[in-house]
């Protein structure tokens, strides 16, 4: 891994623990984690499936724009 990549795991890991306090304070992490989990369990189920419908679409569109063009500009070189 690069040096490039290290810097955006470790921005992305620092934006995460800035979210978490800034929403959950300095409490206690097994109390927040339990909260957590609460309001996942509790969504709806359609929340789930317009989530996975979009999770479907990117994926799609990945199979079917992005990779046919990193495919062609490998296979000119």
């Amino acid at each position: 891994m690069d040096s490039r990549g290290l810097f955006d795991i470790a921005l992305v890991a620092l934006a995460g623990i800035l979210a978490y306090t800034e929403t959950f304070g300095f409490a206690s992490p097994r109390a927040t984690l339990e909260e957590i989990l609460a309001i996942v369990a509790g969504l709806d189920v359609r929340v789930y499936l317009v989530l996975g419908g979009v999770f479907g679409i990117c994926f799609v569109a990945y199979l079917t724009v992005y990779l046919p063009q990193k495919d062609a500009r490998t296979m000119q070189r």
